[in-house]
């Protein structure tokens, strides 16, 4: 019998896209031939109690309701609800400092400089200081690449307007820009700490942004063994920083640009990354797998 057999299992969707999409379910065909009754469930507004599994797969605007999106993970944990991925990844990962734990723990990070919210800090000094002539602002809670944009270091003070704002709203990211993106930013995928699958994601011609939000193209490809031991340190070290092993992540995308061969790590999407689940022969029933392993415990 399968751990799913009679299981409710709720895919997280938000608001603005509460059905799921094609990915999500071809994940949900899957849970349900292994005996699950699989539904979305729009965080907003659903009653967790509703289920006793959720797995988030497309909230994307949780970022816009922060305060909204912890106090609902709380009520999971509070309703018993067991949550893929797990509870601690999923509220560290949602603040990209978590950049800052990644690095401490030896993983090559792009260049960033972390800015709390608040506390003074003009962009111009930020690339000055670093002796960075080209950067990316971004905001510390987000998805999508919304609100993220270039500027240089002959550009900053023009730019300080427009950075105060995002400041005094919350906490910001600089990083450096990295060339290495008009090569292709590179996903890959694991489902339980195993590699899956991956993707070339290429920004539109003139644009930074790998997102097809921005018409960025993204492809398949098949990374080097070196790219995947890369992307594979890097999700080991989410144990290091919040306890949580890749074998217990039912999955998990690491992007990162190729810098002279080795992987520069630029996020580590945990919360609501695009899988590609209805690209990849045996994607989504993979990712079933990882769900029910983690259920096992």
């Amino acid at each position: 019998m399968s751990v799913l057999d009679s299981t409710r299992v709720g895919i997280v969707t938000g608001p603005r896209v509460p059905e799921l999409h094609e990915g999500g379910r071809q994940l949900a065909a899957e849970l349900e031939a292994r005996g699950a009754n699989a539904q979305p469930v729009v965080w907003t507004t659903d009653d967790q109690r509703d289920f006793d599994v959720v797995v988030f797969r497309s909230c994307w605007d949780y970022h816009e309701r922060i305060d909204d999106f912890r106090a609902w993970l709380d009520a999971l944990a509070d309703a018993g609800v067991s949550v893929q991925n797990p509870l601690d990844a999923l509220r560290w990962s949602v603040h990209k400092f978590y950049l800052r734990d990644l690095a401490a723990a030896g993983v090559p990070v792009l260049e960033t400089a972390f800015v709390e919210a608040s506390d003074g800090t003009r962009l111009p000094d930020v690339l000055d200081k670093r002796g960075w002539e080209d950067a990316v602002v971004k905001p510390a809670i987000g998805t999508s690449s919304t609100d993220t944009w270039r500027t240089t270091r002959a550009e900053a003070a023009d730019h300080q307007h427009r950075f105060a704002s995002m400041v005094t709203d919350g906490d910001v990211l600089v990083q450096r820009f990295a060339p290495e993106i008009r090569d292709g930013e590179r996903s890959l995928v694991f489902f339980g700490g195993a590699f899956s699958h991956a993707f070339r994601r290429d920004p539109a011609a003139g644009d930074f942004r790998a997102h097809p939000a921005f018409d960025a193209t993204i492809t398949q490809y098949e990374p080097a063994a070196s790219t995947i031991e890369d992307a594979s340190a890097a999700l080991a070290a989410v144990g290091d920083a919040v306890g949580v092993p890749p074998s217990a992540l039912p999955y998990a995308r690491v992007d990162g640009v190729l810098r002279d061969g080795e992987f520069v790590l630029m996020e580590l999407e945990l919360v609501e990354p695009w899988l590609g689940l209805d690209r990849v022969d045996g994607a989504a029933a993979r990712l079933a797998d990882a769900i029910e392993d983690a259920l096992r415990g």
